[in-house]
């Protein structure tokens, strides 16, 4: 039996997990809520200024 043969038998017989994927996503909103963020009112970055500043020799 060939290397393609055998991957294709193997994801045949493995069970698809989808269910579990959901679970995880709502581990991760909790998780970065508890570290004191929130999908629903992002924190933008403040915008760069156009002029352009020169040093000072």
């Amino acid at each position: 039996m060939g290397r393609k043969a055998k991957l294709k038998k193997e994801r045949k017989t493995t069970p698809k997990k989808i269910d579990n994927n959901v679970n995880n996503t709502d581990q991760f909103v909790e998780h970065l809520e508890r570290q004191g963020y929130s999908l629903k009112k992002p924190k933008m970055a403040p915008d760069m200024p156009d002029k352009n500043i020169e040093p000072q020799v």
